[in-house]
């Protein structure tokens, strides 16, 4: 790999500890994926969430904190752990929630923008179409290609924090143009779909186009981002997607012949079949919930509209909890449009800068969980701790609550 005489000098120390160990992680993975070279990125979005990076993740991010490094490009974070102003309310154990502290301490001496939240480009993060980017979250990385326009690969954790300090990136992947071609289409399913649609056929088109770049077609005019947002999501967590050619919405993707770039490509219906078959597979029991989690990813201020309105002279039932994730920005809007006041009149609680995905759900007393997220469905089932139910927003209000 082809290094710069300013890289060189990093990679032999000249620049400090820190960059000289982001150097050696950004080259050694440079040589790992065939990349010719390192390119600058406009920002990066890192982890530091205590669920996933463990005590290892802690030893990396201090040792990057402790040893003089610091962002050189904007750069956000996803969601903690916990609930970082109320956690203790959550139930969430002391010890827990430390261990958390201390990535968020050494996130905040690099100079991080501390926005915990996984919808960074809605809030808080925004790069143009064009840009190259190194962001670490999945349903980002598939906002960010496909809608956005911009380009970046999903950057693994550790290695997202040596983009974050260098400002660069190596060239491989989604950063290439022909890696970014579709080769497999498919077709939705003919009238109206519900919020649990949209995530199902995200699902199975992770769960089928492997490890080609999807192509979607006949999506409504009046789809929303939102729902972009989650269709994005349960793909990427189904499958190593990491870009679907939106045909009339993704930049440059007029048409399915241009995303895929004049060759042709196999074409696949989603039938009403696959999308049952989708929910009977994230769908583990059938056992009442102790906890219905909604924003995973985090929901807006208009869908915490929505819902509130969904919710609206209901009450929750005995025995349920009723978690509904945002950012923090999210949350204040709640609170300004009335939103947040409409929603906990109902027993439900609006949080933010964690997400239920990543929160110690067993340790919080919950033993099934129902969402409306196939991206939570598929992470938490794996993780075997919690038992999992898959079902629409509205058949969620209708079994959980009361008018």
């Amino acid at each position: 790999m082809h290094l710069t005489s300013a890289e060189e000098r990093a990679l032999r120390g000249e620049e400090g500890e820190a960059k000289q160990l982001a150097m050696e992680l950004l080259t050694k993975v440079g040589d790992a994926v065939s990349a010719d070279s390192l390119v600058p990125i406009k920002s990066a979005h890192v982890l530091a969430h205590y669920s996933s990076l463990h005590e290892a993740g802690i030893e990396v991010l201090e040792r990057f904190a402790n040893s003089g490094g610091r962002f050189s490009v904007p750069t956000t974070v996803d969601p903690a752990s916990v609930d970082l102003e109320h956690w203790r309310s959550f139930g969430v154990p002391e010890e827990y929630a430390q261990k958390q502290f201390r990535l968020c301490e050494a996130y905040a001496k690099m100079g991080g923008i501390a926005c915990w939240t996984c919808v960074q480009y809605q809030v808080s993060n925004f790069p143009k179409s064009g840009e190259t980017v190194a962001w670490a979250e999945s349903n980002s990385v598939v906002f960010a290609n496909s809608l956005i326009g911009c380009r970046t690969n999903k950057i693994a954790a550790g290695l997202d924090m040596a983009c974050a300090i260098t400002g660069l990136t190596p060239s491989f992947g989604m950063l290439l143009d022909r890696n970014r071609v579709a080769q497999i289409s498919y077709r939705l399913p003919s009238g109206p779909l519900s919020d649990l649609d949209y995530r199902s056929v995200g699902f199975y088109i992770g769960r089928t186009a492997g490890s080609r770049v999807p192509a979607l077609e006949n999506l409504p005019a009046s789809v929303s981002s939102d729902e972009l947002k989650h269709l994005g999501a349960a793909a990427a967590a189904a499958g190593p997607v990491t870009m679907i050619h939106y045909i009339g919405f993704t930049p440059g993707s007029g048409s399915l012949r241009d995303a895929a770039k004049g060759e042709r490509t196999e074409t696949l219906d989603v039938t009403r079949k696959d999308l049952e078959e989708v929910a009977a597979e994230l769908n583990q029991t059938d056992e009442a919930p102790d906890l219905v989690a909604f924003g995973v990813p985090h929901l807006s201020a208009n869908e915490i509209g929505v819902l509130a309105k969904a919710l609206a002279g209901r009450k929750l039932k005995r025995g349920v909890k009723m978690y509904v994730y945002t950012s923090t920005q999210g949350l204040q809007m709640a609170e300004m449009s009335g939103a947040r006041a409409e929603l906990e009149a109902t027993g439900a609680r609006l949080t933010h800068t964690t997400d239920a995905e990543i929160s110690p759900l067993k340790k919080m007393g919950f033993g099934v969980v129902m969402t409306n997220s196939a991206k939570m469905a598929e992470i938490v089932s794996a993780e075997g701790e919690v038992r999992m139910r898959y079902a629409s927003t509205r058949q969620i209000v209708e079994e959980t609550t009361d008018s």
